[in-house]
């Protein structure tokens, strides 16, 4: 089925400048539609593999450089057990306060660590300060065999995390990020992960905004060289080898929140400089545009043959777009129904899509549900529906 306008009101809303336009057409000469401003030029990052800015509230791509490059992610993996630990945590499956046993496993891996030790209490709490401020590896390996068991086990459900999130470049051998033949992600993997993490659990970022932590008499310090600048408040830092460092970095500025992943820098100086310049591409050179809230009516449906005979189409959470800062033009709008509708069909039923377009360029396209729930009418309903649509 073709696309159709969403509401009325919305149409209208958009119709009323050229109306207006039109009436003053008799006295004033038409004059030539102007395109748009160009929007403010995309940095150029020297000395990095792979780069991805990306907005979380619209999920849009802002800038982008090899996004879909596969490379060590080293560290960033963190990011998934994080992410996971995250979903074991909402099932119930484990819990905040909980206590946990260090294995030996846990105890002896290299590369960072927080110092954990067999027989020290530690609870889920601190492990997600040392995996996230530190990036200890003992961490994830301890967080890891207390929701699934076995690395082994937890390094599947990384793997089926991954897929449903739709991370076509990323395969998980551990979750610790330390070298491992056939582990690798790419910039667009991570970003879109890293949205989804914080789009989750938005807490997240106080753990990752977090300077230092203590542990074990210890106190160990954040390794984002970031943190605490500009609004940035995570997440996370990798090392591949002493000339390939990763940084993911999110930014909170004006109720908008920026996602900006350096893969495959000569150091973590030039990352960080590479994360900054996108930040600050993002915050100067774009906006965002909230269209509906959640669960917000944007389309009616009407069929004589459904009980009711009006469907109405709503959104499944708010609805932003991102656009370049100096455009002022409106965001169209078009419902496409999901082919082959029929009763009957539930409330909260995928019916179709939006496809928010600017310029002619489809900028986002989101899922929309059923609002309320529709039955095949009854043959009386339906000369009654008939009846009624004759009568006018």
């Amino acid at each position: 089925m073709k696309g159709c306008p969403i509401s009325l009101r919305y149409t209208l809303v958009l119709l009323l400048p050229f109306a207006l336009s039109s009436a003053r057409a008799a006295a004033l000469p038409l004059l030539p539609t102007l395109p748009p401003p160009p929007p403010m030029p995309a940095p150029q990052l020297a000395g990095v593999q792979a780069a991805v800015l990306m907005d979380v509230q619209s999920g849009q791509v802002l800038a982008a450089e090899a996004p879909t490059r596969e490379l060590n992610p080293s560290g960033l993996v963190k990011l998934m057990t994080a992410y996971v630990l995250h979903q074991a945590e909402g099932q119930g499956l484990i819990h905040v306060h909980q206590g946990v046993p260090v294995s030996a496993s846990a105890w002896h891996v290299g590369g960072s660590r927080m110092f954990l030790q067999p027989g020290k209490a530690v609870d889920v709490a601190q492990l997600e300060d040392g995996l996230l401020i530190d990036g200890g590896n003992d961490a994830a390996i301890a967080l890891a065999q207390a929701v699934a068991g076995s690395v082994g086990s937890f390094v599947q459900l990384m793997n089926h995390d991954a897929q449903i999130l739709g991370l076509t470049q990323t395969r998980f051998r551990n979750p610790d990020g330390l070298p491992q033949p056939g582990q690798s992600s790419s910039a667009l993997d991570l970003a879109r992960l890293s949205c989804d993490l914080i789009r989750s659990d938005p807490g997240i970022v106080r753990i990752t905004s977090q300077p230092s932590y203590h542990y074990n008499h210890i106190t160990q310090y954040n390794w984002n060289p970031l943190v605490g600048r500009g609004g940035v408040n995570g997440l996370g830092v990798g090392l591949a080898s002493r000339q390939h460092w990763n940084l993911d970095v999110s930014a909170s500025k004006d109720g908008r929140t920026l996602v900006a992943v350096v893969l495959g820098a000569p150091s973590r100086s030039v990352a960080a400089a590479a994360a900054s310049t996108l930040l600050h591409y993002g915050w100067a050179g774009w906006q965002d545009r909230q269209l509906y809230g959640a669960g917000q009516t944007v389309a009616t449906l009407h069929q004589q043959d459904w009980s009711p005979q009006r469907l109405q189409v709503m959104t499944t959470g708010p609805v932003t777009v991102s656009i370049p800062s100096n455009q002022t033009s409106a965001v169209h709008v078009v419902f496409v129904p999901a082919p082959h509708l029929q009763a009957p069909l539930r409330a909260g039923a995928a019916v179709g899509t939006l496809d928010l377009r600017w310029h002619g360029k489809v900028l986002r396209t989101v899922p929309v549900l059923a609002k309320n729930a529709v039955e095949p009418a009854g043959w009386l309903t339906r000369i009654f529906h008939k009846a009624e649509a004759w009568l006018g």
